[in-house]
């Protein structure tokens, strides 16, 4: 394979992965920061009202696999139906986006 062309398909990889990130922050931010904060702080009326976790700096999210935590949001009981309708990918990708929130200090 020629070096132009397999840097056109890092390239195509590195826009679809940046892609996902960004629908990833579009996902939790419609439907996770209501609760878990803008930044996966906790810092909201709902969130002291629910005790919810805060996201941000926790250990044991940002040691999970992106699998491992889109199991977690999906099996917690304490999400709103709005979060549990959503499909896997939406899941998925709101999942790494959290991943990351909690991997920040």
């Amino acid at each position: 394979m020629s070096i132009p062309r397999m840097a056109a398909i890092a390239g195509l990889l590195l826009v679809s992965a940046s892609s996902a990130r960004a629908d990833g922050a579009a996902t939790f931010q419609a439907q996770c920061a209501k609760c878990h904060g803008e930044h996966g702080k906790s810092d909201t009326a709902i969130s002291a009202m629910m005790k919810v976790p805060a996201l941000a700096g926790d250990a044991k999210v940002a040691g999970m696999t992106d699998a491992q935590v889109a199991a977690a949001v999906k099996g917690n009981e304490k999400h709103p139906p709005t979060v549990k309708s959503l499909g896997d990918a939406e899941i998925a990708e709101a999942s790494t986006y959290a991943k990351g929130l909690a991997a920040a200090k």
